[in-house]
């Protein structure tokens, strides 16, 4: 008879997506599988809830014979007061019971993911923004990611506002023109700046569609064009402040931090990975994450269970994508 053979599973979930990796003690990658956002701010509790117990459907049914879940591990948005992380981890563990269950933030799988270690700041920058820390205390503080009524500072939703906003300024003769104007009218197929009101304020036009015009914003400062580059020395200018607040407010031992950047923006290539660093020269040592954080959690899975990697365990982790 074959004995038990024990598996991590790790879940960073999100707004607009959430995603599970299952990998055993011996280093097989077992699972990886991506379903639909589950961030209880955005959906609520039974949404999330919902989405999350299909996915542990999922997951059951991907596991190989004589193979159980022993240490689960998740980073979700939305889970950031301790109560709110605690009510999240008492319903996880009735849907799997004897196994160890760990519930955080999703900014401390990223730090993971990025730096291998667990003291630091994380820097996530997609449609919205924030930074997270976590010193050689165990002590964690936040910075940002108020959402995009009241914060979210330098983030993609935050840089795609400002970049409608002044392809309509360059059309009203407030603001100097913009090759903006151009590509987003181009990829919206429309024929003048006016047209993009009825469709930005439509009730079905997403925050994260706002977001996706900084990729414009990108090609165009690549181009040279004016506006865009002061859209994003703007933008780094708001996100390089998270760090610098959170050094001020944290201690860490390191006389240099190590500063994970995560999320859309910092894409390979992005000219806002420079900025950033550049303004946390004196304090930081700036790397941007080549791991998803999805494995960053489950690395904090394998640490839960006090397990010793097995073979391939570290092949495995860099292969995922």
């Amino acid at each position: 008879m074959l004995s038990a053979r024990k598996a991590f599973l790790g879940v960073d979930g999100g707004g607009t997506k959430t995603r599970a990796v299952v990998v055993s003690e011996t280093g097989e990658k077992i699972a990886d599988i991506v379903t639909e956002g589950s961030n209880v701010n955005h959906f609520g509790w039974e949404r999330a809830q919902t989405v999350l117990g299909d996915l542990f459907e999922q997951i059951r049914a991907s596991l190989p014979a004589n193979t159980w879940i022993s240490s689960l591990f998740f980073g979700l948005a939305g889970v950031d007061r301790p109560e709110e992380r605690r009510k999240m981890s008492e319903w996880i563990s009735t849907q799997w019971p004897g196994a160890a269950v760990g519930v955080e933030n999703d900014t401390l799988p990223a730090l993971v993911s990025g730096s291998g270690e667990t003291e630091g700041i994380v820097l996530i920058g997609g449609t919205g923004s924030i930074a997270f820390g976590i010193n050689d205390r165990g002590e964690q503080c936040r910075v940002g990611g108020w959402g995009y009524l009241i914060g979210d500072e330098g983030s993609g939703y935050d840089i795609g506002r400002d970049a409608y906003s002044a392809v309509l300024r360059s059309f009203d003769g407030r603001g100097p023109q913009t090759l903006l104007t151009g590509k987003i009218l181009a990829y919206y197929q429309l024929q003048d700046p006016t047209a993009l009101i009825p469709l930005v304020y439509s009730n079905d036009f997403s925050r994260e569609q706002i977001a996706a015009v900084t990729w414009f914003v990108f090609e165009a400062a690549r181009e040279g064009d004016e506006v865009s580059l002061t859209l994003l020395s703007r933008a780094a200018d708001e996100l390089a402040e998270l760090v610098r607040t959170m050094l001020t407010r944290m201690s860490f031992v390191k006389a240099r931090v190590p500063v994970v950047l995560t999320g859309g923006l910092f894409h390979a290539g992005s000219p806002l990975i420079g900025m950033v660093e550049g303004r946390l020269s004196g304090r930081a040592d700036v790397v941007r994450s080549e791991k998803p954080p999805a494995v960053g959690a489950v690395i904090l899975a394998h640490k839960q269970a006090g397990a010793a990697p097995g073979d391939h365990w570290e092949q495995t982790l860099s292969e995922i994508k």
